[in-house]
């Protein structure tokens, strides 16, 4: 049914296989658990940087009805004991999301030193790329702030064949 596209020993020999599909399914949930563990790392050595000061974070929401997003994301900040700054948001946007109004305005405001992290609900707020998940981590350390999800761990791959369909 499937043809084998790429016979690297470093790659799955067909992802329509189920051997291939379960083992491109490890891999994307061990690179899902070391962006969650580098996300972890980043926010305590945030946290830790503030010594006592209070903790600033953005609110970010991707969707035509950010409303519920933000009050979700601002529920989560409070209980972390973070001081809520501004709520940004883009009704829809392109899968970069350097190139959104919406983020790249909370970009701005971080970058000045106004919050000192992103609280969004989920990763997907961000992107369903994990490159740029990690490059949105690392851009958010090197500016002294980090990234939170509500939904703190990063969503992990569902398990078992699935049909074209996409049931089980």
């Amino acid at each position: 049914m499937y043809e084998t596209t790429w016979d690297d020993e470093d790659w799955p020999v067909s992802v329509g296989t189920m051997s291939g599909r379960a083992r491109l399914r490890s891999v994307q949930a061990s690179r899902r658990g070391q962006l969650a563990a580098l996300r972890r790392e980043i926010k305590t050595a945030t946290i830790a940087a503030r010594a006592g000061r209070p903790v600033i974070t953005d609110l970010y929401a991707l969707g035509i009805e950010p409303v519920k997003s933000h009050l979700r994301a601002q529920v989560y900040a409070e209980s972390q004991r973070f001081t809520v700054g501004q709520r940004f948001s883009d009704p829809y946007g392109p899968a970069d999301p350097t190139q959104r109004l919406g983020w790249q305005a909370m970009c701005q405001h971080v970058a000045g030193g106004f919050a000192h992290g992103i609280v969004v609900v989920g990763a997907s707020d961000i992107s369903g790329d994990l490159d740029e998940i990690e490059f949105t981590l690392r851009w958010a350390q090197e500016h002294g702030a980090f990234l939170d999800f509500v939904l703190a761990h990063l969503p992990a791959p569902s398990s078992g064949p699935l049909t074209c369909r996409g049931q089980r």
